[in-house]
């Protein structure tokens, strides 16, 4: 008789969801102005442009960049879309304002910039067409397609091989707005293009995480700015004693065109089964065998299979063996009896046969709900460093409240217990 430490099953759940900040790789070109003077735009921020159109035009003499303000004096805002826009771009600074990332100050900024000079040159848009090439008037067109972006940040040349563990000081980033100037001289930067949808987002996070994300192919998470989700195909960096992960996305990248920093939150789910210690968990070897196979004893009415062999005398025997259920697969069965050994024949009724091959190893508990240790099987649904989370109403496994062995490593299976 042995004396062990008994576990009481419960229901229980295991949280997974965490929300950490990224920064965004991505292809970004910078394009230089090739003239000096008053800038104007003709599309918003972060829009979808192909190979030819219109992104700016330069004023040479200033005079028809002043002939525009001039014109949109006092009848901007007079455009419900054009206050609206504004509007709504302070109340998402107002919702999202934090004393511990000064940096979204200047953010605001740029964006209220932004939005006012979307306005003013959207009004001003088939003017600039018409006189462009004359009065010093001057555009510039795409060579490529991408999206059209208004800033840079000194990070368009940092990727997941090259970046270091400072770019994700918040505090230390800040957007260079290029809409809100008025002027420009020539090599200064005019405007940036994304031209690739594909794009990556890297996530400083813990060891311990990184241990339990290192097996994982994708990642579905949650980008906390519109509530949206996606699959990342995901990697474990590490990198100056420190651990990254890494989610690719193939698309969505219209809709992050001005971030570098993004919220996310991983979709890992609150995992809900029966609650035990990974301590409790042990294995098992099982024969993977047809259903038709499995018979009953008449007397005992014991579940079990007929096994053919040959005695001492080279006389054929046909005997009835008890066996364990672990589990099903379609129509087959997991079973596991003492005397049964690989290379065993097992019969049906009408003598057909079956040769039992390899053991295949199932997890499960010692389960000692009747005073001795019983195998029970588990269908293991998440586990982290001390627990696991088990599927609840298996046929062959446990319930809830069922006693367990604690720590399966200190006994075996059929020993009789206090």
């Amino acid at each position: 008789m042995e004396k062990v430490a008994a576990y009481e099953v419960s229901q229980g759940t295991i949280t997974q969801n965490r929300t950490y900040t990224g920064v965004i790789f991505r292809e970004e070109k910078v394009f230089n102005a090739e003239r000096s003077g008053y800038i104007n735009y003709f599309n918003k921020d972060a829009t979808k442009l192909g190979v030819g159109n219109y992104v700016y035009s330069i004023d040479e003499t200033g005079n028809f960049f002043k002939e525009i303000q001039s014109k949109n004096d006092g009848k901007l805002f007079s455009e419900k879309d054009s206050y609206r826009n504004l509007e709504k771009t302070a109340e998402n600074y107002v919702l999202d304002y934090s004393n511990q990332n000064f940096y979204q100050v200047y953010t605001f900024r740029y964006d209220m910039e932004a939005r006012l000079m979307e306005a003013l040159n959207e009004n001003s848009l088939s003017d600039l067409k018409e006189s462009a090439g004359n009065n010093g008037l001057y555009t510039s067109q795409t060579t490529e397609p991408g999206i059209v972006v208004y800033h840079t940040d000194g990070l368009e040349e940092k990727n997941v091989e090259n970046f270091t563990k400072d770019i994700f000081d918040e505090s230390a980033y800040a957007k260079n707005s290029l809409i809100g100037r008025g002027q420009i001289n020539a090599g200064e930067p005019a405007y940036k293009l994304i031209t690739s949808e594909i794009w990556d987002l890297v996530i400083p996070i813990e060891k311990s995480l990184a241990s339990e994300l290192e097996k994982e192919s994708n990642i579905k998470v949650k980008f906390k700015k519109d509530n949206t989700t996606a699959w990342g195909v995901s990697k474990i960096i590490e990198q100056d004693n420190a651990f990254f992960l890494h989610l690719n996305f193939q698309n969505s990248g219209l809709r992050f065109a001005t971030d570098r920093y993004l919220e996310v939150e991983l979709i890992m789910s609150d995992i809900d089964g029966l609650k035990i210690p990974n301590t409790a968990l042990t294995e098992k070897g099982f024969f993977l065998v047809p259903k038709k196979f499995l018979t009953k004893q008449e007397d005992s009415n014991s579940t079990g299979v007929m096994r053919r062999y040959k005695n001492e005398d080279g006389e054929i025997i046909d005997e009835f063996v008890s066996i364990t259920i672990g589990g099903k697969e379609s129509d087959k069965y997991y079973i596991a009896g003492d005397s049964l050994r690989v290379g065993d024949v097992i019969l049906t009724d009408s003598n057909k046969n079956f040769t039992l091959g390899e053991k295949i190893s199932l997890q499960g508990v010692y389960n000692i709900n009747q005073g001795y240790t019983i195998f029970r099987t588990v269908e293991i649904l998440f586990q982290n460093k001390e627990y696991t989370i088990i599927k609840t109403g298996t046929n062959y496994g446990i319930s809830l409240y069922d006693h367990i062995v604690l720590d399966a490593s200190a006994t075996e299976e059929n020993k009789i217990i206090q």
